[in-house]
């Protein structure tokens, strides 16, 4: 069980509680986003990672003003919606989150996620998304699109001849993260892969696994994911539900749209 937090850090009301020494080197290269929107692929996403490769709890994020009063049990421990994770080697760390994030959160969430990869020394935040296409039913194999913050973080995808994402619009919290990592020269790369927009698509997060498994250098078998995915499409079914209305409230559907000036 969990103990007292080594440290408490407050970022507008938001508030981080770390369960490691975040100081011991090495400091984690990647920040991993696995957040609830379309098709949930970052949260399916982040939440195989969690279970499969074995990864460590350091870290909780929580806010008495922007989140609901809800704790989740897991192991007898009650904790945050959102947590951390990292493996032993510490290479990467992992944000789940397993409710979706209040509109009012958003702007709050995406610059503590800023504020606290530069204090502790993170390389490159790495979003993974969803982007909802019309004729999901008919895609074999959904596609993969990339967009960064800098050309220093575009050379991690350099090699793997993914297709930009050109003309479009982001909603919702990676939007945030995305923009204000430009501004402020914080490295971010967002993984985007075709999906469903309000059903559940562990096949298109088992897609945004094996981008990332080469972005990262890190091996993650999505076999498992695969066989399992229709038990995970029930399991996940009142989390999308409760992501769509939460998409919805924060016009994510914009994203099924081209921006005017381009149309």
């Amino acid at each position: 069980m969990l103990g007292r937090p080594r440290r408490s850090l407050t970022y507008e009301r938001l508030v981080i509680h770390e369960y490691f020494d975040p100081y011991v080197e090495p400091a984690p290269e990647y920040l991993i986003l696995g957040l609830p929107d379309a098709g949930l692929v970052g949260s399916i996403a982040s939440r195989y990672m969690v279970i499969n490769l074995g990864l460590k709890l350091v870290g909780e994020i929580d806010s008495p003003v922007y989140f609901p009063p809800v704790s989740v049990v897991h192991k007898h421990t009650p904790m945050s919606p959102l947590q951390l994770y990292m493996p032993e080697n510490r290479k990467f760390m992992v944000l789940l989150s397993e409710a979706p994030i209040p509109v009012p959160a958003i702007h709050p969430l995406s610059l503590a996620i800023l504020e606290y990869s530069r204090e502790i020394g993170v390389k490159t935040i790495i979003s993974i998304s969803g982007i909802a296409v019309p004729n999901r039913l008919q895609i074999t194999k959904p596609k993969t699109y990339w967009i960064a913050s800098n050309e220093k973080t575009a050379e991690l995808v350099k090699e793997l001849k993914l297709e930009k994402l050109n003309e479009e619009f982001v909603v919702g919290p990676y939007a945030v993260i995305l923009k204000e990592a430009r501004r402020r020269g914080i490295n971010n790369l967002v993984i985007f892969v075709e999906s469903f927009f309000d059903l559940p698509d562990p096949e298109s997060a088992a897609e945004a696994l094996d981008t990332l498994s080469k972005i990262i250098k890190v091996e993650i078998d999505t076999k498992k994911l695969l066989e399992e995915a229709e038990i995970l499409k029930i399991q996940t079914r009142e989390l999308m539900k409760q992501t769509r209305k939460a998409m919805t409230e924060m016009q994510k559907k914009y994203e099924m749209q081209m921006p005017l000036m381009y149309q």
